[in-house]
């Protein structure tokens, strides 16, 4: 699993004004090291790079709380893979 940042405004006028005002937050992103305002695309994959599935999730949202919640709303894709952690 990993995530992105997923920018939905950049101004303060935007933030106050945008529809995502209850759903986005503020984050920081130490790979462009830069903060942002918006949500976080959450992603599982396999070793080769297909996508298995995603969640958008606030920005400051514990990872492996995410990926419980995306295994348990996906039942099979554990049950199809009993060699997985």
């Amino acid at each position: 699993m990993d995530s992105t940042p997923v920018e939905c405004g950049r101004s303060r006028e935007t933030v106050k004004r945008s529809d995502l005002a209850g759903r986005a937050e503020y984050g920081y992103c130490t790979s462009h090291s830069r903060f942002f305002w918006g949500l976080r695309l959450r992603l599982v994959c396999m070793l080769h790079g297909l996508p298995i599935t995603f969640a958008l999730t606030r920005t400051k949202a514990d990872e492996r709380e995410n990926l419980l919640d995306l295994l348990a709303a996906e039942p099979g894709l554990v049950a199809d893979r009993p060699d997985r952690r």
